[in-house]
């Protein structure tokens, strides 16, 4: 069901990130990502609703990726978060990403 509703493919991936709630900054690892949000392993809970900061890099550019996203849901394994929206750069790096990936 949950995949009907998503209007983005989601590719598994294994990329380390930083997870920035309020001031805190945790890292993570970027289990699967689309161009609409992405699965973290965070290693802890985190509210519905919660505004975070993810910043990864990505093979194909030199800048990290910087994003703002919501947390959409979350357990004590891992953490869905959907993407406030990406800049065109952003979206251009992660399709090359994807295309390369097997």
């Amino acid at each position: 069901m949950a995949e009907a509703r998503r209007s983005a493919t989601r590719h598994v991936v294994s990329l380390v990130a930083t997870c920035g709630v309020d001031t805190t900054k945790r890292s993570c690892t970027i289990v699967n990502l689309s161009l609409g949000g992405a699965l973290l392993a965070i290693g802890t809970k985190l509210a519905m609703g919660t505004r975070v900061q993810l910043s990864f890099s990505v093979p194909v550019v030199t800048e990290p990726i910087e994003v703002g996203a919501i947390v959409r849901w979350s357990d004590e394994n891992a953490t869905g978060i959907q993407f406030d929206g990406l800049r065109a750069k952003e979206v251009w790096a992660l399709n090359k990403y994807f295309e390369e990936l097997p």
